[in-house]
Formats: structure tokens, C-alpha cells, sequence
């Protein structure tokens, strides 16, 4: 211990000594440390804490595999789920929800509540308790009586954690509802922002339909079976349904998902990646110090060699050498943290949408056991070889030296360094490339209206005070009538889904006199809107028109389709005056306009076709319009109190909610790739950096070591142009070798991203040559400055001085 004490008050003499080498050191190893600290916590929280369920590994999402519409994992119908349910063989249970949502009235301000029916197996499937009272049994599920179990963000926010809540009622949607149970803290399901449960109670008309899709399956997997033999079971099950129901289930197959990966999407993928890419910074710095050390060490040569003519052996010369680095790293580490806590709030942006509230991201003492392991093992990384390297050669040498060394081995390893650098910074300039190349071609693709100028807002008006389809109708009038007349408003309409805010809600059509192929999808994005939403928009005309207040209930059924319908059911030839089918009703719609295509399902997933509908002959649907959609002539966020009064003024108890722009709702589909992007890119940028600074150092190094070399070879008639040549030359030797190894490392390692890239290859060579450009330009600059030094060598003083 006293040996460890002395070697530590030593270091730290050394440290103050060389204040500029400590600085520079300890900040490298800071930000490398700090940014694989910040990613980890966001892997813990995500992939790494167990789900909130028992045994989570057993859990998956099964979905119906929709493929033929564009849709591998689509919402499936009860009929389906319940086939499922009873032939399977793999799953110990399966249970299902459907979305809800109900206004919370009564104490307090008005609240729109997000919430599922859920069967009574839910939370045995998914092996959990209430943390109060209980949750839903059979019993629950025939029964009539109003309740519900309420998530501990709900308990917590609008009732102050009161422990006496259960067997409390509530005012939900205007009834009575009791609330026997609080789910535990952390639970979530299915996701984060699900504010209560409430008894599915499937009727028999339900339980028939397999034209409807709006369920979502979770089911535990028996003891022993593996998720790929219960996708082939389920495969089997599926094909049986499609030869027994053709009309329904024509192509329909099914999907099989953890769920772990269900919740986190391609952001898993992600994660590992941002994790990996900090991982490099870290060895790019850690490459940086070790040349930093090595170059130390050649100027401690002399103290070396006195220490060891005073009987320090070798393994102790080492031992205070390694004492010193992971010293150092220890440093660099505790200032890491504190950076990686700083940038907490920032990457919070990188958890799923479906774990945000839920997912705590923190430095608790796990980070901080890997934050010290990892500081640890860095010093171990950077320090081993300066100290290997460290007194080795004949004592009588190093002491006639003075502390000056020749290149030898040192260089090589020096030279080895600085390709390696290079390399990974390669590697990490084609990530973030390659994501700058995916947000290009995102935002390059037409939206198909014009999303400038446009503030949305939800009002989901509550079943029961709303019951009358008429009295809903009378409302959105009265709301939009009262809306076009605030100062600034152009135009205004409600519709049961804007784009870019789902991916699902289809039906399927029937083309009056048409015969589908077995293999054609017979289904469209189903919307219905109150007249001129579609103007509202900007969506673009292309054949007819678009429906109007001409379209009232007692005229004739009308229908606008898109392009992507327009080719998929009638190719080249105008639909204009076709008949077709779009719901269970049987009603027959004419085609009266054909639009351009809108990107409804956001900006990744394939075009769908889609029928428009006006609400006035559509009101018995379950589309039920509850976003208002506003276009306006001044900043739309500086009309939403005017918007929200003029509500309130129809309805004071109606709760308004979602008050965005359409900018912000589109921002939002590509937000987890911005902050990917950003984050790489911030790395790629450091690398570089710390790249360019270790080809200078190597450089600036080996000049030093050559002056009379340079000074001989100048007195013998060389000329400045010749001896920057030949020190550039070496430079970018080292470079092309790292070009090379990276060039190939990041072609293995970029297909990794195959899931978070859109529109680019992951091998796409314009992303390679101008990374490649943009690495060898930094390094010749890097190269500039020793080059620059060597050529103003005089050789009369570097002759002398030798």
C-alpha cells in the first residue's frame, strides 16, 4: 500500500509538472469516456433493465402479416385472434387490447385520457399486480358495471397518490366509473403513454369480424419454445385461415415479435451503433494519449535510467508507469461523468417513443461501476504500451543520451497508432454520412400537401354526450364556423386521421364490376373529414373533383381515391364515375375526384391507396373525425388560445389536447434519426479532430527526432519543396493505410445499419469518396505544419547542435 501511495504522490508531482500534457490527456479521455457513460445509461434503461412484466423473455406481439399491403405487422382482426387463441400450441395464454380513449370531467380541468380495453387474461399473461387493489377477472369482463385500473402516472398526477382511490368514481366520458385498481410503478402496456384499462367485453358481432383490424396481441410462450418455432406454428395456423376465409384472409399471413423488440423498433439497433461509435472515440483518444505518453517517456528516459542504476527494477519502472496512466484515465473518467450527466437531457430523445415516460435514464451506481471499470481499463489500454516500451535498451546508453531516443520500435508503434486512428474515424465519418445521405432522401420525398402553416389540434368528443352522430356534426360546425372566423385563419376542417400520425386505419373496398387477383391487396387508408379538409391541405387535384357541401346526406354516396388507388385498381384508366364499396355497410360510393398522393403513413412506410370520405354520409363509421386541422396566415402556434376559446365557447367541458403544428408532427417521424444523426456526427467530428492531432503529433514528433538528418541532407543541396515532400510523404503513408483498413471495416461494419438508413445502400460510394476526401484533406493539413518546420531547418544550427 505505502508502494501504491508513493507511485500515486508521483504521478500526481509528474501531472503538475506538465500541466499542458495533463490538460490535453485528461479532456480526451473525458470526452470519450463521458459519451460511452451517457450511451450506456440509454442501453441500460432501454435494452439492458428487464420489461416491467414476468419473465419478459417469454413475452412477444403477434400481429398479421400484411405484406401484400405494405403492412409485415398489422392490427389484427377479433375473428383471427380468436382462431389463433384456440388452435396454437406454443403459447401458454394470449390476450388483447384495443385502443380507447374517454374525457376525465369533473375535479380539475377537463382531460383527454389515453387508454386500451384490455380481456381479463391481460396482466396474468402479462404476470402482473395491481400495486392497489386488483385487476379484471372473468367476472369483470360480463359484467355491465363502469371500471377501470389506472396507471401510477395517472394516480400520481390527477389524484395526488391518494391511497384510499379504489372504489373511488370517476366522470369518464359523463359516467360513473370506478377505479378498482393502480398498476404498479414503472408498468406500462403497451406503452408508456397509456393512462388506464378497461374490460374488453367482446359481443359475438365482434367476435365474428374479420374485416376489421384493431387489435393488439401479446402472448407468452410455453417452457422451452423458441420465438422461430412459434412463428412456424403460427405460419401453419395462418395458412390454414387464409384457405378457409379467402375473401377475408386472401394473402394474410402471421407475425411473430419479442417483445422487447416490439417496443423498441430499429432504435435498438440504433443504440447498439451510437454505443459502438463512442467505443471508437474512446480508442481514437485513448491511441492519442498513448503517443502522448510515448513521446513523454523518451524525455524521462534519463530519470528512467538513474532509477534503474538506483536498483528500481524493470517491473517496478512499469508498475509506476501503469500507476500513472490509470491514474490519469481515473481523471478523465471523473470529469466524464460529470459531462455525461450534463447530457442527460439531450439523450433522452434517443429512448422509443413507446418507453419515453417510463425509461429513467440517470446516473445511479451501475453507471457509475461502468463509468470506473471503464476508466480503469482505459488507463490499463492507453498506458501498457509507453510503459512496455519504457526503459528498455542498455542503461550506459540511456544515461550517455541524456533522455533523447531514436525512433526504432517506438515509431513503428507510434506509425501503428495513427492508422488505427484514422481507420476508426473512417469508419464513424461513413455512419454519419451515411445517416446525413437517409435524412436527405426522407426530405426529399413529396409530401403531397403543403405543411407550412398548419396547426392541428385533437378534441375527442366523449361516446355518450356525443352519441348522436347529428349532435357531432352540429359541433364541428358550430367549432369550424367559429374557428374561419378568428383574424388570420384561411381555411379549416376536421378529420378522423391527419398524415403522418398513423400507419393503419384501413378497410377493405370493392370495385363495383372488378375482379381482383388473388394475390391484389383489396384494402385502402380509410378517412373521413368534414368538406374542404382536403383543400385545407394543399393536396393537389388530378382528376375531378373534391367533395363539397354539395355532398350532403340526401345526395348521392360519394368518394375521393388517390393515385396509388387509381393504379391499383383501374391502372391507366380514369375511375371518374366508378362505383365501389368501402365499408360493411354495402353502400355504393362514386368516384368524383382522384388526388395526388400524400404520405399518410409517414415518410418510411410504402405508399397505400386511400379513399377520402365526407363525414355527412359517412356518420355512422368508426372513423369519427376528432382533429381539427387549421390553415393560417400568421405563425399557426399564435392562434391556438383563439382556437381553444372558440372550442370551449361550444363545449366548456370538451378537453382539448395534441396542440401542434404540422411541421412538428412531421419532425416527429424522423426525430430518432435527427438525433442518431447528430450524435454520430458530433463523434465523427471529435474523431477527426483527434485523428488530425495524432498525425501532427506523430509528424512533429519524427522531425524532431530527424533534425540532423534534415540539416545534412539540406547542407548536401536539398531544397525546402524536397524536404516538405518527404515528410508529407510519410504522413500520408500512415494515412493511406488507415483509409484502407477503414475503407474496410466500414463496409463490414456499416450493414449493421441496414435498419435505421432510407433511400442508400449502406455500401453507397458517394457517402465513401467524399468521407475519404474529407479525411485526407484534414490530414493534410495535419501534415502541413511539421512539414512546414522541417523545411526551415538551418542546417549550420542543426549540424551544431548535434
Amino acid at each position: 500500500m505505502q508502494t501504491l501511495l508513493a507511485d500515486l504522490r508521483f504521478g500526481l508531482r509528474f501531472f503538475r509538472k506538465n500541466p499542458s500534457f495533463t490538460i490535453i490527456a485528461i479532456l480526451a479521455l473525458a470526452l470519450g469516456i463521458g459519451a460511452n457513460t451517457a450511451l450506456f445509461s440509454v442501453v441500460d434503461a432501454v435494452l439492458l433493465r428487464p420489461l416491467p412484466y414476468g419473465e419478459p423473455d417469454r413475452l412477444v406481439a403477434v400481429w398479421e402479416n400484411a405484406k401484400i399491403g405494405g403492412t409485415p405487422n398489422n392490427t389484427p382482426a377479433p375473428a383471427n385472434f380468436l382462431d389463433w387463441k384456440k388452435d396454437n400450441q406454443v403459447f401458454e395464454d394470449m390476450a388483447c387490447t384495443k385502443g380507447d380513449s374517454a374525457n376525465l370531467t369533473g375535479d380539475g380541468t377537463p382531460e383527454n385520457l389515453i387508454g386500451r380495453r384490455s380481456t381479463p387474461n391481460l396482466f396474468s399473461v402479462l404476470r402482473v399486480k395491481a400495486a392497489i387493489g386488483r385487476t379484471f377477472t372473468e367476472e369483470d369482463d360480463r359484467s355491465t358495471e363502469r371500471i377501470m385500473l389506472i396507471s401510477n402516472g395517472l394516480w400520481q398526477r390527477r389524484f395526488g397518490a391518494d391511497p384510499s382511490i379504489v372504489g373511488k368514481s370517476v366522470q369518464m366520458d359523463g359516467q360513473q366509473t370506478t377505479i378498482i385498481g393502480v398498476m404498479p410503478q414503472g408498468f406500462y402496456f403497451p406503452t408508456s403513454r397509456i393512462d388506464y384499462w378497461i374490460p374488453f367485453r367482446m359481443s359475438a358481432e365482434e367476435a365474428a369480424r374479420r374485416n376489421s383490424h384493431y387489435l393488439q396481441v401479446v402472448a407468452r410462450l410455453k417452457p422451452g419454445i423458441s420465438v422461430e418455432k412459434a412463428q412456424s406454428a403460427m405460419d401453419t395456423i395462418g395458412q390454414r385461415l387464409q384457405t378457409e376465409y379467402p375473401k377475408s384472409n386472401r394473402g394474410l399471413g402471421v407475425s411473430v415479435i419479442p417483445a422487447l423488440e416490439q417496443l423498441t423498433g430499429s432504435t435498438g439497433t440504433a443504440l447498439w451503433i451510437l454505443l459502438g461509435a463512442a467505443g471508437f472515440v474512446l480508442l481514437i483518444a485513448c491511441a492519442n494519449v498513448a503517443n502522448l505518453l510515448l513521446a513523454k517517456a523518451i524525455g524521462r528516459q534519463r530519470e528512467i535510467a538513474v532509477r534503474q542504476a538506483l536498483g528500481a527494477g524493470r517491473a517496478r519502472l512499469i508498475r509506476q508507469m501503469m500507476t500513472e496512466s490509470v491514474l490519469l484515465s481515473l481523471l478523465g473518467g471523473l470529469l466524464g461523468v460529470g459531462l455525461a450527466a450534463f447530457s442527460l437531457q439531450v439523450i433522452r430523445d434517443l429512448v422509443p417513443p413507446a418507453m419515453k415516460a417510463s425509461a429513467t435514464i440517470s446516473i445511479d451506481p451501475k453507471i457509475l461501476g461502468f463509468a470506473l471499470a471503464l476508466s480503469v481499463l482505459t488507463g490499463i489500454l492507453f498506458g501498457a504500451g509507453p510503459a512496455l516500451w519504457s526503459g528498455r535498451g542498455d542503461l550506459h546508453d540511456l544515461l550517455k543520451q541524456g533522455g533523447r531516443g531514436g525512433v526504432g520500435a517506438r515509431g513503428i508503434f507510434r506509425d501503428v497508432l495513427v492508422i488505427g486512428e484514422v481507420a476508426l474515424a473512417l469508419v464513424l465519418l461513413v455512419g454519419a454520412g451515411l445517416l446525413i445521405r437517409t435524412l436527405q432522401s426522407i426530405y426529399a420525398l413529396d409530401l403531397g400537401f403543403r405543411s407550412g402553416s398548419l396547426l392541428t389540434m385533437t378534441t375527442r368528443l366523449p361516446s355518450i354526450k356525443y352519441a348522436d352522430p347529428d349532435k357531432r356534426v352540429q359541433f364541428y360546425d358550430a367549432v369550424l364556423d367559429r374557428v374561419r372566423a378568428i383574424p388570420g385563419v384561411e381555411s379549416a376542417a376536421y378529420s378522423s386521421n391527419l398524415p403522418f400520425t398513423t400507419q393503419g386505419n384501413s378497410n377493405s373496398v370493392n370495385v363495383e364490376g372488378l375482379t381482383l387477383s388473388p394475390d391484389a391487396d383489396a384494402s385502402a387508408l380509410y378517412r373521413i373529414s368534414t368538406p374542404n379538409y382536403l383543400e385545407t391541405l394543399g393536396v393537389k387535384l388530378l382528376e375531378g373533383r373534391l367533395y363539397g357541401r354539395e355532398d350532403h346526406e340526401q345526395a348521392p354516396a360519394v368518394v375521393v381515391v388517390n393515385e396509388t388507388f387509381k393504379k391499383s385498381f383501374f391502372g391507366n384508366q380514369s375511375p371518374l364515375g366508378r362505383r365501389i364499396t368501402t365499408d360493411s355497410t354495402g353502400v355504393r360510393r362514386t368516384i368524383v375526384g382522384v388526388v395526388g398522393e400524400v404520405r399518410e403513413r409517414g415518410f418510411a412506410p410504402a405508399l397505400r391507396a386511400a379513399v377520402y370520405l365526407p363525414l355527412v354520409q359517412n356518420k355512422l363509421g368508426w372513423a369519427i373525425p376528432d382533429t381539427i386541422v387549421i390553415r393560417t396566415k400568421t405563425p399557426p402556434l399564435n392562434l391556438a388560445p383563439a382556437v381553444r376559446a372558440a372550442i370551449w365557447s361550444i363545449d366548456s367541458e370538451q378537453p382539448i389536447s395534441l396542440i401542434r403544428t404540422m411541421d412538428e408532427i412531421i419532425d416527429s417521424d424522423v426525430a430518432d434519426r435527427k438525433q442518431q444523426m447528430t450524435m454520430l456526427g458530433a463523434f465523427s467530428v471529435l474523431a477527426l479532430i483527434l485523428a488530425a492531432l495524432g498525425i501532427y503529433g506523430v509528424l512533429a514528433y519524427a522531425v524532431s527526432q530527424r533534425t540532423r538528418e534534415i540539416g545534412v541532407r539540406m547542407a548536401l543541396g536539398a531544397h525546402a519543396i524536397d524536404v516538405v515532400r518527404m515528410v508529407a510523404a510519410g504522413g500520408l503513408k500512415l494515412v493511406g493505410l488507415g483509409l484502407l483498413i477503414g475503407g474496410a471495416a466500414a463496409f463490414t461494419l456499416s450493414r449493421s445499419m441496414t435498419k435505421i438508413l432510407y433511400g442508400v445502400e449502406p455500401s453507397d460510394p458517394t457517402t465513401y469518396a467524399l468521407v475519404a476526401v474529407v479525411l485526407l484533406t484534414v490530414a493534410v493539413l495535419a501534415c502541413v505544419i511539421p512539414a512546414c518546420r522541417a523545411a526551415s531547418v538551418d542546417p549550420l544550427v542543426a549540424l551544431r547542435d548535434e
